[in-house]
């Protein structure tokens, strides 16, 4: 198993400073007479794990640039942004798939860096959703809560607005870490003590020295209390972060020239695509990530875990 993402362990930096960008509906609003597609654009903390909801009314490379700048505005320009591939974009029906391999990678990158020259958009390679586990996970959070409220319903925009600023601080206001039993302990760290200072409207958390009380003095209260966060999240969080729980042993890396199979879970049954690596890229940790396979239809690249090595001759 891989190190982990340089922004899920980049502590003591300011919340969305590695961000997560993922999509999801389509959602129906009532506007008059008529009903017209809404879709969400799910922004996620890598390092603190909390969401930021913004809607679109189009699947278009403007609008998800402009749904970035909204949130950019309240929570400050992100310095890595990592997504899907446009081409496997999970959605809830073909329109949302089609729209989404219609984006234009290299627009939204150089949109970004426009802006930003300091800000790169890192894409998962094809097929492989499980690259982005740290989002897709808490798109399912959202999609689960919207299901169970909105079922088959419509909406006003500002009911479906409304709505999405709820679902965003419900899931910002869950644990982070294994919530205590005794009646003494501290309150479980959140993704919303880094951005509001507290779970949700209890009162704020943290010690202070009562020199530090004084109005004059009211900045180094913000900052201590900053500071207490981040030093209970690398205590409680952290180490639960770094442990590798599965793909522990070692196995033979691909090479060029290997005969593999490449799964595809959308293929057809019992369909299974033959090729030859051509071309093999490592990670920053030396080990083969992603390849490069050649087929009938083409040269495919897909990560390591959706190709299967096929042993040949004596290796049998």
């Amino acid at each position: 198993m891989g190190d982990l993402p340089e922004g899920r362990l980049a502590h003591h930096q300011r919340p969305f400073t590695h961000t997560g960008v993922d999509l999801f509906g389509p959602m129906e609003v009532t506007i008059g007479r008529r009903r017209e597609k809404r879709y969400g654009v799910l922004f996620t903390c890598l390092t603190v794990r909390a969401i930021h909801v913004e809607l679109v009314g189009s699947l278009t490379t403007d609008d998800v640039i402009m749904a970035l700048r909204r949130m950019a505005a309240r929570r400050g320009w992100p310095r890595h942004l990592y997504s899907d591939n446009g081409t496997n974009l999970r959605g809830a029906d073909k329109e949302l798939k089609k729209c989404v391999s219609e984006l234009d990678e290299k627009l939204l990158a150089d949109g970004v860096q426009s802006y930003s020259m300091t800000t790169t958009w890192t894409f998962s390679p094809p097929a492989s959703p499980h690259w982005g586990g740290a989002w897709e996970r808490l798109i399912r959070c959202v999609k689960n809560a919207l299901k169970v409220v909105l079922k088959e319903r419509a909406p006003r925009d500002a009911v479906l607005q409304t709505l999405m600023t709820e679902v965003e601080v419900m899931v910002n206001s869950r644990p982070l870490t294994h919530v205590s039993v005794e009646p003494n302990t501290d309150e479980t760290l959140t993704p919303n003590h880094f951005l509001l200072g507290s779970s949700s409207n209890l009162p704020t958390m943290g010690t202070f020295d009562e020199s530090d009380t004084f109005l004059r003095k009211q900045w180094r209260i913000a900052q201590q209390l900053a500071d207490s966060f981040w030093r209970r999240w690398v205590k409680e969080v952290l180490p639960d972060m770094r442990p590798r729980k599965k793909w522990q042993q070692e196995q033979r890396p691909l090479q060029v020239g290997d005969l593999v199979l490449i799964v595809d879970p959308a293929s057809p049954r019992n369909v299974w695509p033959r090729g030859i690596i051509r071309r093999v890229m490592p990670g920053q940790d030396g080990r083969i990530r992603v390849a490069e396979v050649q087929t009938k239809s083409g040269i495919l690249r897909r990560p390591v875990a959706r190709v299967v090595y096929i042993a040949i001759g004596n290796e049998c």
